[in-house]
């Protein structure tokens, strides 16, 4: 078994059934938690999963497709981006996915190269009664955890020279004053 989670775990069980999509429009509506157990690389980050995530699928039929919307919510815990220390952070995605079974769809894009706005139509076979729905949960969860957590907004992050934790006192460096890469002019303006 992997350390890290880097794809919708096999134990995630969901699906849409399509025929318990109302063919008038109606949402259907769904939620089950999912178990979230192992930490995930992404970001060239470490997120810890602190509760189980929280998943919300709304489905409706519109022209001939049906629109999925997939929520999930959860709680993570990373190393925070200043200071290291650990850091926790609420997170919820949406996304939506639209799925066709109709053939048409298939040619006009081909023929016409383009798509429903920015979102791409996803075919499925006729013989399908059930869309897995693992992997729209998980590019869900991905897109929503952030690039960068901070354990407070106004962390003080380490020292860049002793590396000492500036949220918990101050260091014992040199309080040098400037940017060092800037010498060059502090000593030309010295000389004027």
């Amino acid at each position: 078994m992997p350390e890290y989670l880097e794809s919708a775990p096999k134990s995630w069980k969901c699906r849409l059934v399509l025929a318990a999509v109302p063919r008038d429009g109606a949402p259907y509506e769904d939620e089950f938690t999912l178990p979230f157990d192992r930490a995930v690389s992404y970001w060239d980050q470490i997120y810890q999963p602190l509760s189980d995530l929280n998943v919300r699928v709304t489905a409706f039929r519109s022209e001939g497709r049906v629109v999925a919307e997939v929520s999930v919510e959860t709680e993570v815990e990373a190393p925070c981006a200043r200071c290291l220390e650990p850091a926790r952070s609420r997170i919820k995605g949406e996304l939506r996915y639209i799925f066709s079974l109709r053939r048409d769809e298939q040619l006009r894009e081909k023929n016409e190269g383009e798509q429903d706005g920015d979102e791409e139509i996803i075919l499925l076979d006729s013989w399908e009664d059930e869309i897995d729905l693992a992997q729209m949960v998980w590019e869900t969860l991905i897109t929503a955890l952030p690039a960068a957590l901070l354990c407070s907004p106004d962390c003080r992050g380490l020292c860049p020279q002793c590396g000492v934790n500036l949220n918990k006192g101050p260091c014992s460096c040199r309080n040098e004053s400037g940017d060092p890469r800037f010498e060059v002019l502090r000593k030309f303006m010295e000389n004027q």
